[in-house]
């Protein structure tokens, strides 16, 4: 597995926010809260697939409280980004 316990557990409630419809909901708002969009987080959402391929359809669960951010701000999302990027072989950072 590349993303730790904390990433997937939120990425479970993010993804299917991200996914299924009313397309929003507390975790989404968590990582506006620090200033990033799922464009910002491409490779971090592909570590997800990678460690849940195939994947299941909805991806993750829907949530009323959003799990505990896994960065505590937007630069260590951003550096935890690129970190995923170079494991997974990524031409782009995403920074």
């Amino acid at each position: 597995m590349i993303l730790t316990p904390e990433e997937k557990t939120f990425l479970d409630v993010f993804l299917n926010e991200a996914t299924t419809e009313p397309f929003g909901g507390p975790a989404t708002k968590a990582l506006h809260a620090i200033g990033l969009s799922y464009s910002r987080i491409l490779n971090i959402l592909a570590a997800y697939e990678r460690d849940n391929s195939p994947p299941a359809w909805p991806v993750g669960h829907r949530s009323d409280v959003s799990p505990p951010l896994p960065w505590p701000d937007r630069a260590t999302a951003l550096s935890r980004e690129r970190e995923l990027a170079a494991a997974l072989g990524s031409a782009s950072g995403n920074s």
